[in-house]
This record gives structure tokens, sequence and C-alpha cells, in this order.
């Protein structure tokens, strides 16, 4: 996908052969990588879940991959890169229209849930492991972390204060209209508060949302993710059934 400020490196996969009718409207799942992935790492994936009859897609966010640099951490061009991808599969003939879900990990997460506001032509979000305050987030970090975010996004909360709030998903729960899944593991590099926090002020705006704890993944699991079979997939049927 190519965009003003470069390119977005994606993969997507249809029902194949036998599976796949032109005359139907299947449902769609677009995957958002966290750090050190890019979209390929959702290959077996996607691979397993075109056979449930959906069409799947994944994209490497900026600096990621393929895709034009530097990373943004679930910035405004991550954002634009994941709203670009939602608007080209709304665009497909064989899509339902009111069938496309955004799964996002870590700062994928983050991505989803800033795109989240600003779009509405996504049925559900699902959530893992994001972080949703990056104010407050700064603050538990262990070191390292802090020191790969001040590289990042140029300062403390307290020096960039504006660009922390941007990647704050929790700024703007009061957009989120569509169903939202948040994912937790014990594992993860955010904390379970960032997580309760957003779910409280996504419910206290009107919103839908539930917050289910998971188990750590193992190296293996991080590839093949499990959660798309065990959560993902049977939160959005339960979304499809009501449509």
């Amino acid at each position: 996908m190519e965009f003003p400020w470069g390119r977005v490196e994606a993969y997507a996969v249809r029902p194949p052969g036998g599976g796949f009718s032109p005359e139907k409207r299947y449902p769609a799942i677009l995957l958002l990588h966290g750090a050190d992935a890019r979209a390929q790492r959702f290959r077996r994936a996607m691979l397993a879940h075109v056979h449930d009859g959906f069409i799947m897609m994944s994209i490497s966010l900026p600096g990621f991959g393929a895709s034009t640099g530097p990373e943004d951490f679930a910035g405004p061009k991550s954002v634009r890169a994941a709203l670009g991808a939602v608007r080209y599969l709304g665009t497909r003939q064989s899509i339902r229209k009111d069938g496309i879900f955004v799964y996002g990990i870590g700062q994928g997460a983050s991505t989803a849930a800033l795109a989240a506001a600003r779009s509405a032509n996504i049925s559900g979000f699902i959530l893992e492991n994001g972080f949703y305050d990056l104010e407050k987030t700064y603050a538990l970090l262990s070191q390292k972390r802090k020191n790969r975010m001040r590289a990042l996004l140029g300062g403390t909360p307290a020096q960039r204060g504006k660009v922390y709030r941007e990647r704050s998903p929790i700024r703007v729960a009061d957009k989120i209209k569509a169903p939202v899944l948040l994912l937790h593991s014990q594992g993860s590099s955010y904390p379970l508060s960032g997580a309760k926090a957003f779910l409280r002020a996504i419910e206290e705006k009107g919103g839908i949302a539930e917050l289910q704890r998971i188990k750590n993944q193992s190296p293996f699991e991080s590839l093949t993710h499990p959660n798309i079979a065990k959560r993902v997939i049977p939160f959005i049927r339960k979304i499809l059934e009501t449509r």
C-alpha cells in the first residue's frame, strides 16, 4: 500500500479453491503485530484461519519489515497505515461491509485502539497486551524500555507530553463505538492496570468492552497465535450472529 510518506507492506489471503465463492461476502480480520515483528509473523495463523471462512490481512507497521520507516510507536503513521488497510478491505466486493475486524498485539493493539476512534467501518476490535495511557505506562516500565521509548519519541512524557498523549487510546475512549475485547497476560510488557483503566473508560462512555486474562505464550505459540482460535474468532462470531 502506498501513502504520501512511503510504502506499507501488506499480506492477504482468502479461502482457497473450492472454499471461495465470488458471490459470497466474507468477514475479514486485519492483524497488527507487536514489537520486533512484521506482517509475515502471522503467516501460519492466516493460512490456518482462511479455512474458517475469513479473509485475513496483515501489514507491517511503519519501520518494520518492508514498510517505510522510521518506527513511530503507534503514532500517526501507524494509525494511518491501519486505517488504510481497513479502507482497502472495505473496497473488496468479497468482504462483508459489516464484517471487518482488527486484532492487534502490543503496540499493534494500541494502534488498533487509536484507529477505532477514527473509523466507523470496523465492527469489532481485539486488543492483546497493549498500552492505553502511554504517560502512565512510561513510569512503570523497566529502565531499558524507558530508554527505548525516549529514543523513539524524542524524550520523556514531561518533555514530549503531546507525543505521548496522541499515542494514548484512553484519551479517545469516548469515540470507540464498536465492541472491544481486551486480552492481557501476566507476561505482558505493559501493566494490567492500564487495560483495566481503558476498559472502565470505554464503559463509562457507553461503549461495549470486556477484559479476559490469558496465559503467557511459549515461543512456538508466539508464531502460531493460538488466541486467534481461542479468543478472537469466537468473539467475532458472536458479533456476526447479531448481524
